[in-house]
C-alpha cells in the first residue's frame, strides 16, 4: 500500500488517477530497466521511487505520444555495463555461428568430392570382374 507519498499529495501534479497511475508504472519501468533514479533516495521499490520522484516533481507528463527513439532515459553505470556484456554475447555468438556455418560449407565440399572417387573405383574394380568372367 503507498503510504508516502500520499495520494492527496501525488495527485495536484496530474489531470487524474488513471493519468497517474500510467506515469508511476512508465516510470517505475524505466528504473526496472536500469533507469538512473533522479531522487536521491532509498525506497523500498521502484514504484515507491517513482512516485516520490513525481511528488518532487522530477517527473512530469508530456502532451502527445512519443516514439521510443525520441527521447532516452539515462542508465545506470551496471545497467550500461549490462547492455554491453549482452551485445558482446551476441556479437560472439553470431560469429561463432558464421564460423559454423564456414566448416560446414568446407566439410559438405570435402564430402561432395570424396564419394565421386570412391565411385569411380567401384566402377573400375566391376568392370574388371566382369572382364574376367568372359
Amino acid at each position: 500500500m503507498l503510504v508516502d507519498p500520499s495520494m492527496e499529495e501525488l495527485l495536484p501534479n496530474v489531470t487524474c488517477a488513471y493519468e497517474l497511475a500510467v506515469l508511476v508504472s512508465k516510470r517505475a519501468n524505466q528504473l526496472v530497466n536500469g533507469g538512473q533514479p533522479m531522487v536521491a533516495d532509498e525506497a523500498a521499490n521502484m514504484v515507491s521511487l517513482a512516485c516520490r520522484e513525481v511528488a518532487q516533481k522530477k517527473v512530469v507528463r508530456v502532451e502527445g505520444v512519443l516514439k521510443k527513439d525520441e527521447f532516452s532515459v539515462p542508465l545506470t553505470k551496471e545497467a550500461r555495463e549490462a547492455i554491453a556484456a549482452e551485445k558482446r554475447a551476441r556479437e560472439a555468438q553470431e560469429a561463432y555461428k558464421r564460423e559454423a556455418m564456414q566448416a560446414d560449407i568446407a566439410a559438405t565440399a570435402e564430402a561432395e568430392e570424396a564419394p565421386a572417387e570412391e565411385e569411380t573405383v567401384i566402377d573400375a574394380v566391376e568392370t574388371f570382374e566382369v572382364v574376367e568372367e568372359e
